[in-house]
């Protein structure tokens, strides 16, 4: 009994040598998964935060076109009545 105990025990040393590095590598891959996951995630924030800007420029240029055409209305209407 003691050498199959013996056995048993030098079999999981050996099992578990040979599975370090497995995990090891594992765990690099997974490392290296979460930083590429990280860095495509600040990509798209920053990507976000850019179209941000640009769509609230454009508003600011829509609202700025809408007030001047307004104006525009206004002033040929004024022109037309002064015309009666």
């Amino acid at each position: 009994m003691k050498l199959a105990a013996a056995l048993r025990i030098a079999t999981l040393l050996l099992t578990f040598s040979l599975a370090a590095p497995v995990l090891a590598e594992e765990n690099t891959l997974k490392e290296g998964a979460k930083d590429v996951g990280r860095a495509v995630g600040t990509a798209a924030r920053e990507v976000g935060d850019g179209a941000k800007q640009v769509g609230k420029a454009v508003a600011n240029a829509a609202k700025e076109v809408g007030e001047a055409a307004k104006e525009g209305a206004k002033e040929a209407k004024r022109a037309m009545q002064k015309d009666k």
